[in-house]
């Protein structure tokens, strides 16, 4: 007599053997890939809902940053792309919930929760569905949030920096300042005619190495300089022409009916934040005044040799930013400078592994929502699970200010205790209710 062979599992193949095999062939058949599918379908419309909300929000700032660079149309709206790899982990966490929501939702009302609890395997079934998409989401957020957005935001500098360089090798724009790590830059209109620069009072040491010197000399560029702690340079040319980088970063600025003008500075120039660069050389320092002394110097022409960094300073990636770094090399290259940039380091790791853990805890909390969700809680339920998930990330995100981790234990270990707290409650939530998400609660027979 031949063996009665069991029933195939809803949703995909007959299993072989064992539960791993029939929990194997229900995630490869056909409703478990419809399930992926319209999650996966929710998830990308939620996320484009979500960033297109943050680069409205965010236009009007990076907008200007990138006109204060002078980028051209296509820099700025590639930099307008990649600021939305910022809150890309944090909008997946929430699209995966709405997604999951919805999805549950459905087959529950559809009585497909009730087919599945039927068939003797639906716990682990729908276990099975819950658990891959949180992995799914928790990988995606890893790569996200520890691989793509740093290496946008370094892309995003680069392209300012090239930006910045081409429109000073095109020329500087009249009316603006241009701020440079020891100059201050400001091209004016070209004025013709105009008077020169006072003489300083008493007798003031004259180079003229021009040849010809115009007596009314026509200034288009003026350059201020701090050259030493009490004494400044002051630069004017008519015309000014950058020439390079070449392959070892070399650029040679050009200068035609060049003056420069070193004096003692009485008023040191301030800072972005009000502040004095260097002490003012006014009250006990009087004795200082003597040691510098006070030239004017008149040249034709002139071409100074120098690098790029001394114009326009591009550090490599990560090394002033944790936020370039990947995650690669906050795990594994340590931070060597001071102790307060290893903290930033180690907590912008915890926030990145928390918002992972975000993705992998919102399909449970979608469960939960959908568990909760009647004809009366219908208008509520998926709001208050939002809030409920946004609640465990602020959670992390004060336990992080709080704890300040400064290894990569201290930074990962205080989160996965706190979302596997966050997950078991969750999870003793849904047993407790578990016939709430298996019947159909929304009015219908």
């Amino acid at each position: 007599m031949a063996p009665i062979s069991e029933p195939p599992v809803i949703g995909g193949p007959a299993p072989q053997s064992g539960l791993r095999a029939m929990l194997k062939s229900f995630v490869k058949g056909d409703y478990a890939r419809d399930f992926f599918r319209s999650v996966a379908g929710q998830t990308l419309a939620v996320i484009v809902l979500i960033e297109a909300i943050f680069l409205a929000e965010h236009f009007t700032w990076v907008f200007k940053d990138a006109v204060r660079h002078e980028a051209n149309l296509f820099g700025i709206s590639l930099i307008l792309m990649l600021t939305s790899a910022e809150i890309f982990d944090l909008a997946l966490a929430i699209a995966i919930l709405m997604a999951s929501y919805a999805t549950l939702l459905r087959m529950r009302e559809n009585r497909e929760m009730l087919v599945l609890f039927a068939s003797g395997l639906g716990p682990r079934q729908l276990s099975a569905l819950i658990l891959v998409v949180a992995l799914a989401g928790q990988v995606v957020s890893t790569i996200g949030s520890g691989l793509i957005d740093p290496l946008a935001r370094y892309t995003q500098r680069t392209i300012l920096f090239h930006s910045q360089l081409q429109s000073l090798k095109n020329g500087v724009a009249t009316g603006e300042f241009y701020y440079f790590p020891s100059y201050v830059a400001y091209a004016m209109d070209h004025v013709k005619d105009g008077a020169p620069p006072p003489a300083a009072p008493g007798e003031v040491p004259v180079i003229d190495a021009s040849g010809q010197a115009p007596a009314r000399p026509d200034r288009t560029l003026f350059v201020y300089q701090q050259i030493a702690p009490t004494a400044s340079r002051v630069v004017t040319a008519a015309q000014a022409r950058l020439d390079g980088p070449d392959h070892s970063g070399r650029v040679t600025l050009n200068l035609n009916d060049f003056t420069s003008h070193t004096f003692a500075d009485t008023n040191p120039a301030p800072t972005a934040n009000g502040g004095v660069t260097r002490p003012d050389p006014v009250g006990n320092q009087l004795s200082e005044f003597k040691n510098v002394p006070r030239i004017n110097m008149k040249v034709r022409d002139m071409s100074q040799l120098m690098m790029v960094d001394q114009l326009l300073p591009f550090g490599s990636r990560g090394a002033t930013n944790p936020a370039e770094q990947t995650l690669v090399e906050q795990l594994f290259v340590p931070d060597t400078g001071t102790a307060e940039a290893r903290e930033s380091q180690m907590r912008l790791l915890s926030e990145r592994f928390s918002r992972s853990l975000l993705a992998f805890l919102a399909p449970l909390v979608a469960l939960l929502g959908v568990a909760l969700t009647t004809r009366l809680t219908n208008w509520f339920a998926l709001p208050l699970s939002c809030l409920a998930l946004m609640s465990v990330n602020l959670a992390a995100q004060s336990l992080i200010g709080s704890i300040k981790p400064t290894s990569v234990t201290g930074a990962l270990l205080p989160m996965l205790l706190l979302y596997a707290t966050a997950a078991w409650l969750v999870m003793t939530l849904l047993v407790w209710g578990h016939n709430n998400f298996v019947r159909p609660r929304l009015g219908r027979s």
